[in-house]
């Protein structure tokens, strides 16, 4: 077994024994009682669904979406049944997801992402294909019928900041946005997820939602201020949006993918958390611009996001 997947095993027995001492007590006091089975919904982009560009072009185009089943949502969700073995899981996450999106569907059926500037994605990929017309409006959907979901995980905004980059400001062969513009559309990113952290309390106003905040994979590209404060800016508006929502936490990821640049560091210090969490470093090398790039973290980095989850979710 690889350095990483043995830290990978150690990393999820162990959140598994906070998580369980978290929440025995709790299951204890339910004991006794008829209830449905405990539900763990998670939703957003590929961080949820726990993609890997290169395992996605391996299969492509016969898309095993049980194969994916490397995920955060997989470590935080073994370590919950940890305390409660009979937990169902339902992960909602879609590759290529904005916040648009999410909230409006794609306009195309049969598909969710999508948008004017993104990539369809066949609701047939998914873990858990659905009929609705949007992912939001399938969680809700759930949420109506299941009165026992107890823990919301909810990720999106990278697939906005991504496209927005691409379509607006020329990135990567060129940066031609100001600030104007950035804080125009981060506003953008943070009234949509205001919208839909308060239609998800509002339908589950006892479970605890984890709102996964976002890393910069591309240290040392972006001119100055940098990618790694921008990020942080962003995800400091994400979070006292979530703060203002009962029950909302923020797990903010930056400080381990990006510690030299959110400790106002050179990026280029980010390079070796960069190479070890996700797969932007081809061959062993850094090399933002390579086709064989892959911004996803790798298993050890979806290891890491569920820790990180998980501690959230026990601290708050």
């Amino acid at each position: 077994m690889s350095k990483s997947g043995k830290f990978r095993m150690v990393v999820g027995a162990a959140l598994a024994s906070m998580l369980l001492i978290g929440v025995a007590p709790a299951a204890q006091a339910s004991a006794g009682t008829t209830k449905p089975a405990p539900t763990y919904l998670a939703l957003g982009d590929s961080l949820s669904y726990g993609y890997h560009a290169a395992q996605f072009a391996s299969e492509y185009p016969n898309i095993n979406p049980a194969s994916f089943n490397a995920g955060f949502v997989d470590d935080f969700g073994g370590a919950l049944k940890f305390a409660s073995p009979n937990l169902q899981i339902i992960n909602d996450g879609c590759p290529g997801e904005t916040s648009d999106t999410f909230i409006n569907g794609s306009g195309v059926p049969g598909y969710c992402a999508g948008g004017p500037a993104g990539v369809l994605f066949p609701y047939v990929w998914l873990h858990h294909p659905y009929g609705a017309s949007s992912q939001l409006a399938d969680a809700l959907s759930i949420l109506s019928t299941n009165t026992n979901v107890k823990v919301i995980t909810f990720d999106i905004g990278a697939n906005d900041v991504l496209q927005f980059l691409e379509h607006s400001c020329g990135f990567p062969a060129t940066f031609t946005c100001g600030s104007a513009q950035i804080g125009a559309e981060f506003t953008h990113v943070v009234e949509n997820v205001g919208l839909i952290l308060g239609q998800l309390h509002a339908a589950a106003p006892h479970a605890k939602i984890v709102e996964l905040g976002l890393y910069n994979p591309y240290p040392a590209v972006l001119p100055a201020p940098g990618g790694d404060q921008l990020v942080a800016q962003l995800n400091t508006a994400l979070a006292g949006v979530a703060a203002e929502v009962p029950g909302v936490s923020f797990a903010n990821p930056e400080p381990v993918f990006n510690p030299a640049g959110y400790h106002g560091k050179a990026e280029t210090g980010d390079i070796p958390t960069i190479c070890l969490f996700t797969a932007m470093c081809p061959g062993g090398t850094y090399n933002p611009v390579s086709t064989s790039a892959d911004i996803h973290p790798t298993r050890l980095g979806y290891a890491v996001l569920a820790t990180l989850i998980g501690l959230t979710y026990l601290t708050h």
